[in-house]
């Protein structure tokens, strides 16, 4: 989120639509200027939308070449607001008079503050290029990573510890590994929904072209282009690739609690499982189910069962690692799995679980309060994920047996 907006505009009816969708949208405020000549009293703004006008080209200017974002706002598409467009080093700008209800300039910000997260490689033997779409890339609030040839970016790509990489910008010809063979290897390793790539080239093969799209490149992009085509391409492959990551997301987890799902569970589990076997690395697994549930949904509702589903799951995230999976298993149970921790460790962290979950309440409204508890059971032996699962359920159970509200783990006799 943009805490930081700066408005530099005197339309005032374009000013109000524009400032309440970004405030309402993005839950941030905003600050409205008609003119500004002073740098030094706005440098501290995250995002700036100004209008472009002979008063303020010079602050323009002085944004751009301290690498603030700004996005230029013109009621004309005229010869005079295009050149400072394609001059001024702006990551977007808006047409007003036709994008005149703000959703655009939301657009655009929602962009920006999504590409803060994104890691661009670009691939290319020409230092001059390469500086070239650094410039560009760092207009769009995206992060990158510069190879001066294919097979330095394909090192990288198989380098564990290095970057993430999101988008690859590849030129065509290139010495040691040209583009269409880097293109293939990329795709024996990453498919098109996981790793865009997009191919620069002067070639006017067009054959040459349908063959890249054919071995998987997203989009072909000729030489010269312009930087607003530049642009427009990239952000567009960049808005395919989160509608790819949000249906994976959606495939991956529960709706309602935002945890991974049981066959999300089952897939990272089993690779978990078998890194810890290989390293020797301990590993326990927990089950968890919410006591008395079945009365909640009876005596309040499943809206209020849905909010205590919501309360335990919040509990469970906050109380293990990041390196821990934590899945709703089904109704109102929980499965953890917590690598490089013994079953000993674990009995610790879930005990802690469990407690926070009783001492907490839900308040449902000014007088009416909601005391949940959870019981726990812990596997002890370190075979097959289902049978961690059944040795886990069989001690939640018995730990209910005990009186809820509790921890059970089967300890094993020490052999004579």
């Amino acid at each position: 989120m943009y805490n930081k907006i700066l408005v530099i505009d005197d339309n005032v009816e374009y000013i109000e639509k524009l400032t309440n969708k970004l405030e309402t949208s993005l839950n941030t405020s905003c600050k409205v200027l008609q003119d500004c000549d002073n740098f030094e009293d706005i440098k501290e703004f995250d995002l700036y939308f100004v209008r472009i006008h002979q008063k303020n080209e010079e602050i323009i200017d002085t944004l751009t070449d301290n690498n603030k974002l700004v996005v230029l706002l013109t009621n004309d598409d005229n010869d005079y607001t295009k050149n400072i467009i394609q001059n001024s080093g702006a990551s977007d700008y808006i047409i007003t008079s036709v994008a005149s209800k703000g959703d655009v300039a939301l657009r655009i910000a929602n962009r920006l503050i999504n590409n803060s997260k994104v890691t661009v490689m670009i691939v290319d033997d020409s230092p001059s290029i390469l500086f070239k779409l650094s410039i560009i890339l760092e207009t769009q609030n995206l992060n990158y990573v510069k190879c001066s040839n294919a097979q330095e970016a394909w090192d990288y790509l198989n380098n564990p510890v290095a970057t993430s990489i999101d988008i690859i910008i590849t030129d065509y010809e290139m010495p040691v590994m040209d583009g269409y063979e880097f293109t293939k290897l990329v795709r024996t390793k990453f498919p098109m929904e996981e790793l865009p790539i997009l191919v620069l080239s002067g070639t006017q093969d067009t054959l040459m072209i349908a063959k890249f799209l054919k071995i998987g490149a997203n989009d072909y992009i000729p030489k010269p282009y312009i930087n607003e085509e530049f642009i427009a391409r990239l952000s567009n492959t960049l808005n395919i690739l989160e509608m790819f990551k949000k249906i994976r997301n959606m495939a991956m987890t529960d709706h309602l609690t935002g945890l991974y799902n049981r066959a999300y569970f089952y897939q990272a589990g089993e690779q978990l499982l078998f890194v810890s076997r290989r390293s020797s690395i301990p590993i326990a697994l927990c089950m968890i189910d919410i006591d008395n549930f079945k009365s909640v949904n009876d005596t309040y509702g499943h809206d209020i069962g849905d909010r205590a589903l919501k309360h335990v799951s919040n509990t469970i995230k906050k109380s293990i690692r990041a390196s821990d999976i934590v899945a709703r298993f089904g109704g109102e149970e929980f499965v953890i799995l917590l690598s490089n921790c013994s079953k000993f460790e674990a009995y610790q962290v879930v005990s802690n679980i469990v407690k926070t979950v009783s001492d907490s309440i839900l308040d449902l409204d000014n007088e009416t309060q909601l005391h949940i508890t959870i019981s726990a059971g812990l596997s002890e032996t370190v075979h097959s994920l289902d049978s961690m699962i059944k040795e886990a359920d069989e001690s939640m159970y018995k730990a209910k047996h005990n009186g809820k509200n509790q921890v059970f783990m089967q300890v094993s006799k020490p052999a004579n």
